[in-house]
């Protein structure tokens, strides 16, 4: 497998004053990715599906590459949109014959995530030892939250890896 470098993320999440996002548990986010060759913007549009018998995560992902995130945010001001949750992680991809691994490094816990068509997931999967039927079908804001609540930690939109655990 070919090792991309690893980069730091920080992803935000908005939400209109009706609660849409919160209602539909979609996700409209931008993502800055930044390392030491480059920094990227990215737009997104997530949604997740009903779990089926696989254990595999399934969601509808819209995404598109910006070049400017502040004048993303004014759009989307513009538009009612406004920041609601956060989050900071550090991300390495090892990526191969259409199979994405990546190991995602957030304040509070480390992640593995397997991409691709189900048949290759499962495989891999299996290589490594981890039963799909196990796997997290959550966000990661929505983990955090319920690890805060865990610890009888109050509730904390905002996860950064200077204070995530205060």
């Amino acid at each position: 497998m070919v090792i991309a470098s690893r980069s730091y993320e920080k992803t935000t999440m908005y939400d209109n004053p009706q609660g849409l996002m919160q209602r539909s548990n979609g996700r409209v986010r931008i993502r800055v990715i930044k390392n030491k060759k480059f920094t990227n913007c990215e737009f997104s549009y997530k949604l997740p599906l009903p779990a089926d018998k696989s254990g595999i995560k399934k969601e509808i992902e819209h995404e598109v590459a910006v070049s400017n995130a502040s004048k993303l945010e004014k759009i989307l001001k513009a538009m009612d949109y406004h920041p609601t949750t956060s989050y900071e992680r550090y991300r390495t991809c090892l990526q191969k014959d259409g199979i994405k691994v990546t190991f995602d490094e957030y304040p509070y816990a480390v992640f593995i995530e397997i991409e691709g068509k189900q048949r290759q997931i499962s495989l891999l999967a299996k290589k490594l030892g981890l039963n799909l039927k196990n796997n997290l079908s959550k966000p990661c804001d929505t983990l955090f939250t319920e690890w805060r609540q865990a610890r009888g930690l109050p509730l904390k939109p905002h996860m950064r890896f200077k204070d995530y655990d205060q």
